[in-house]
């Protein structure tokens, strides 16, 4: 891969891998962008080494997951409300917004990794288990969990 197009690839993933990041970091934004920083950084320091037959935004998302866990095991994260995230998007109802992304604040660390990159950066299940490094069905195993505890919680609000 030359550098010209990592740039481009790069770029390309900005701005979901931002998303999934403040979502991960419960929206502190500071925090969401030095990770995103240091994803990029060391993307960039190993992209020689990327293997072109797998998707580029798989391997990016590989190298934010591990920077995040090693962020929260040196750290303890300093949080605000999810729902206190600027999305732009109009047509939805932003108290509904505000529940959703509180429930999700609350799940476990590998089911609301899974939950995000499934249903918010459309990734499939087997993209999600190279990000994570595990299985296929532990994936599905943590999104049925994590739809189930969503669902449990939400119903009680």
């Amino acid at each position: 891969m030359t550098r010209e197009r990592f740039i481009q690839l790069i770029e390309q993933e900005q701005e979901g891998l931002m998303k999934y990041l403040l979502a991960m970091c419960h929206g502190n934004y500071a925090d969401a962008e030095d990770l995103a920083q240091e994803t990029a950084l060391k993307a960039y320091l190993s992209y020689q080494g990327f293997v072109e037959h797998f998707k580029f935004s798989t391997w990016l998302y590989r190298i934010a997951y591990n920077s995040f866990i090693d962020f929260q095991r040196k750290h303890q994260v300093i949080t605000q409300p999810l729902g206190e995230i600027d999305i732009s998007n109009e047509d939805r109802d932003q108290e509904r917004i505000d529940k959703l992304y509180k429930a999700i604040e609350d799940l476990p660390v590998n089911e609301k990794t899974a939950m995000l990159l499934f249903y918010f950066e459309d990734m499939k299940v087997l993209d999600i288990a190279m990000v994570m490094r595990k299985p296929p069905g532990t994936i599905k195993s943590y999104l049925n969990r994590g739809r189930n505890h969503l669902k449990i919680k939400l119903e009680h609000e």
